[in-house]
C-alpha cells in the first residue's frame, strides 16, 4: 500500500488502519486514550509518539490529509 492509499484509508476509517497493526480495544475511541493504551502495552514507544506528533505538524504531511 503506498502512502496516498494509506492516507485515503486513514481519512475514511482511521481505526481500521490502526487495528491492522496494533491491538486496540473496541471501546477506545478517544485519540489520547488510544495513545495511552499503546504506550501502556508497549506497542509503541514514547519516541514513536513524539515523532508522530512532529510529523502531524509538518505542512507536507498535513496536505496529505486535506
Amino acid at each position: 500500500m503506498n502512502l496516498m492509499e494509506m492516507a485515503n484509508q486513514f481519512r475514511q476509517n482511521p481505526m481500521a488502519l490502526l487495528q491492522q497493526r496494533y491491538s486496540i480495544p473496541a471501546n477506545l475511541n478517544n485519540p489520547n486514550d488510544i495513545i495511552q493504551h499503546l504506550l501502556n502495552t508497549s506497542q509503541v514507544s514514547q519516541a514513536q509518539v513524539n515523532n508522530a506528533m512532529q510529523m502531524r505538524n509538518n505542512p507536507n504531511i498535513q496536505n496529505l490529509f486535506r
